[in-house]
């Protein structure tokens, strides 16, 4: 297969005006097929810092956190972000060598606003192509503008609205401003979508720019989880100065590189650089000063007593709130999510230096991972969540074919032996000896 061909990516690159193609500038040998490149390096630092900002400052991967159980809650995660890695991994490989393969006559401009993918689809495999990567980014956009639309909705219905408006509100106005607040936001993003269209701002220029913008805050949430002096002012006041600072220095190092600040010279490596981290480390320095020179001594055990809208606090397993189940789980981070961290965006690309321009052995390698990735990574986001969520499944299915009264009448006894079993120790006891002695009665009777 010519795409598969490490020998094709390897002839001498062929130079077209105004196309994407052609030696990288900054890369060893001008190849494509090598992780020795200063550029390399720059969108690695840029996309580190605003990968950072759009998981710290998305509201959705915090409602989503709060809505999960506290002990298993960092295994989602960490499982998500490893499957979630083998999307870009995995389509770069294939679809963007691809594109190089085929001499696909795909210009700068083209390129910059995501049309490499589907033009390497339909070149392999026509209308088919086309047609399973629409599919695939409208389900990516429907289920991530989805998520953000809850997220504005929570944020702006429980933190605003009814802390600060109306500290009384019942479910029913809760419920309303929510919905008001989704279709307002919906509005809001397809306005500001057609917008940056019609301006010519490309997806390549939002990326690059998301971490002047938002990356402040990072280090501000950081300390606000793991530091017990942070200061909310200090907090506030970081992301707000950060951000501001982030954006004059990105725009000043603009103005003296090229002489004029436009979108072609603003989307450039050094200014997105320098505008990223100044951000990030402006908006931690500035909170951590604040912090030292006023310290909060925030107590967490305050938040057990959140309450809901009706004013009925939140009632978890005991189980789940274990000091010692906590603490494990906290420890658990620290070693595979750093290990991680640390193996993925540090060791392997200092493994991949010794290589150079990368060898056929060592780009099949390659694919072989990248495939590998892709397959696992696909299997576990599709049959993972059924495999836990088939309680649920199986309680709906059956609820769709049995009497609702029946079913209401079983809960409610489920709810009165859960009851006793909590206020009656031995009750809890008796019932555990009746179900190991209700197992063990089959097996007996099989012998």
């Amino acid at each position: 297969m010519e795409v598969a061909s490490k020998s094709r990516l390897c002839q001498e690159p062929i130079s077209h005006s105004g196309q994407s193609c052609g030696p990288v500038s900054g890369n060893y040998k001008g190849s494509y097929l090598t992780m020795l490149s200063s550029g390399g390096l720059v969108f690695g630092v840029i996309n580190i810092v605003g990968n950072f900002g759009t998981v710290f400052v998305d509201n959705g991967y915090w409602v989503s956190a709060i809505a999960a159980r506290p002990s298993s809650t960092h295994k989602g995660y960490l499982l998500g972000g490893l499957v979630w890695f083998a999307v870009p991994f995995s389509l770069a490989t294939s679809l963007g060598l691809g594109a190089l393969a085929l001499d696909l006559p795909i210009t700068e401009n083209e390129a910059s606003h995501g049309l490499v993918p589907p033009a390497t689809a339909i070149a392999l495999m026509g209308k088919g192509g086309s047609i399973l990567l629409l599919t695939m980014l409208f389900m990516a956009v429907t289920s991530a503008g989805s998520s953000e639309l809850i997220a504005v909705s929570s944020l702006c219905t429980y933190d605003i609205y009814r802390t600060y408006i109306n500290p009384n509100a019942s479910g029913k106005k809760i419920l309303k401003v929510s919905r008001a607040v989704v279709l307002g936001f919906g509005c809001f993003m397809g306005l500001l979508a057609v917008i940056l269209n019609k301006a010519g701002v490309s997806l390549g220029w939002i990326y690059l720019a998301t971490g002047v913008l938002i990356g402040s805050a990072v280090l501000p949430i950081a300390f606000m989880l793991l530091w017990k002096k942070a200061n909310a002012n200090g907090a506030i006041l970081g992301a707000l100065i950060g951000c501001v600072m982030g954006i004059i220095t990105w725009l000043l190092v603009t103005k003296i590189e090229y002489g004029q600040i436009t979108l072609n010279t603003t989307g450039r490596n050094a200014p997105m650089l320098a505008g990223n981290l100044v951000s990030v480390l402006m908006g931690g320095t500035v909170h951590a000063v604040c912090s030292l020179w006023q310290p909060q001594n925030f107590e967490w055990d305050s938040t057990k007593q959140i309450t809901m809208v009706e004013k009925a606090k939140i009632e978890l397993p005991a189980e789940e709130l274990k000091e010692e189940k906590l603490m494990k789980a906290k420890a658990w981070i620290v070693k595979w999510g750093v290990g991680f961290t640390v193996l993925i965006v540090i060791m392997w690309p200092l493994l991949t230096l010794p290589a150079g321009d990368f060898s056929l052995g060592y780009f099949t390698f390659w694919a072989v991972i990248a495939i590998a990735w892709g397959t696992v990574g696909s299997m576990v986001i599709i049959a993972l969540p059924l495999f836990e969520s088939w309680g649920t499944i199986r309680s709906v299915f059956l609820g769709m074919f049995t009497n609702d009264r029946l079913i209401a009448q079983v809960e409610e006894m489920n709810a009165k032996l859960h009851a006793i079993i909590l206020a009656t120790p031995e009750a809890q006891r008796i019932y555990f000896l009746e179900k190991e002695k209700a197992k063990k009665e089959p097996s007996e009777h099989q012998v």
